[in-house]
């Protein structure tokens, strides 16, 4: 059975748009000012919350595994003049990476496929552009009370375009779901964020990090076949996310 890698190269792919809104450090003791090192205890703070946002997470399935040597972890002040404006914490984002092989059609070769998992701290998340027009498709809902997203590429299997679909087509095409976390009071902003809009004003202008390791949002993101990336939203549970938030 031969096997044919798909990278996802999904930032290109889904033209995913990004805005930094909370990336800033407050100047108080124990945080670092603009330009200066991240204290060893709010970094190693922020790499907990990291970790234990994933723990938070459903696995992927048996037929994904994950390439440890792939994982990414990214942890920083911010330097925008937005982000000076917003006096946010630091930001962090942590990828994890698996492969999978996925089922075959009569006379056909199974296919390699990729599924990342993303989690961001403080950093808001637009809508990406629809993944094409064959098909494309876009749309937002709420799960488990979080505000989320879908972008999907229906039409697309791996190596060829289709319509119209298969289920395994269906199930295959390339999909990314954001899901945005953060205390009931600040949902209507983010569900803006969801949406794809742009508000002018966050929930946190007057208000400073009263720490650099301060946790105000959470974004998770999951890339990879429609089939399992609906299986994974559905298996996530807000309380636990919520739960690392900061009072």
């Amino acid at each position: 059975m031969n096997g044919r890698i798909r990278g996802l190269a999904m930032g290109a792919a889904l033209g995913i748009a990004t805005i930094s809104l909370s990336m800033t450090l407050p100047a108080r003791a124990g945080a670092a000012k603009q330009g200066e090192t991240l204290p060893a205890a709010e970094r190693k703070a922020l790499e907990r919350t990291l970790s234990k946002a994933f723990a938070a997470l459903p696995l992927p399935g048996k037929a994904f595994r994950e390439d440890r040597a792939s994982r990414s972890r990214e942890i920083a002040p911010g330097t925008s003049a937005w982000a000076v404006a917003t006096k946010a914490p630091t930001e962090a984002k942590a990828v994890r990476v698996y492969e999978g092989m996925i089922g075959t059609e009569a006379g056909g070769d199974a296919e390699v496929v990729g599924l990342e998992i993303r989690v961001y701290l403080n950093l808001e998340r637009t809508l990406p552009e629809p993944l094409g027009s064959e098909g494309g498709g876009m749309e937002t809902f709420t799960h488990d009370g979080l505000p989320g997203m879908r972008a999907s590429l229906a039409g697309v299997a791996p190596s060829r375009l289709a319509l119209p679909l298969t289920p395994e087509q269906e199930a295959n095409s390339l999909t990314v779901v954001r899901l945005h976390v953060g205390a009931a009071e600040i949902e209507p902003y983010l569900l803006e964020i969801a949406q794809g809009r742009r508000p002018v004003r966050t929930p946190w202008d007057s208000s400073a990090a009263r720490k650099a390791s301060e946790v105000r949002t959470i974004v998770v993101e999951f890339h990879g076949p429609r089939g399992e990336v609906d299986r994974l939203v559905k298996a996530t549970q807000a309380a636990p996310l919520r739960a690392l938030l900061t009072p």
